[in-house]
């Protein structure tokens, strides 16, 4: 599986270059930045630009910052009618560890299958158990 990050600014090539340094070089993967003066069009050129060099049956994730943002729209648009295609929200350092992991554990893996996997893993896990562990320490306090 090939993945994508597209995010507002250099954001995807930041935390791109921070997985890299946590996990070693994630190979597969490619960045689109969105700059000042760029639009949906512009972004969707920047795909096709990239998925042109993919083979015509390689499944993709695009891994994008804000649902609903440019890069979304443009990945939607991109993906709508690809069954080998999805595209998750949320680009962030955990996430593309946990992506980059589980393409390794499981080799099959389908685009569409990708979000499921991604919700039941430690990165959305310790995200939750961490506004627990914050909610019943504020209870805590509020006792006192």
């Amino acid at each position: 599986m090939r993945m994508i990050l597209a995010a507002h600014g250099r954001y995807a090539q930041e935390v791109l270059n921070s997985a890299n340094m946590v996990y070693g070089v994630i190979e597969g993967l490619d960045t689109v930045t969105f700059l000042p003066g760029e639009n949906v069009e512009t972004l969707k050129r920047k795909y096709q630009e990239i998925l042109s060099g993919y083979g015509p049956d390689e499944e993709v994730l695009f891994l994008v910052d804000l649902f609903g943002g440019s890069p979304y729209n443009a990945a939607f648009e991109t993906v709508v009618m690809e069954e080998r295609m999805d595209v998750i929200t949320g680009l962030s350092l955990p996430m593309i560890l946990e992506a980059a992991e589980l393409r390794e554990l499981e080799p099959g893996i389908k685009a569409s299958e990708m979000y499921e996997k991604l919700d039941t893993t430690s990165y959305a896990k310790s995200c939750k158990a961490l506004l627990k562990e914050t909610e019943e320490n504020q209870k805590e306090e509020d006792e006192l």
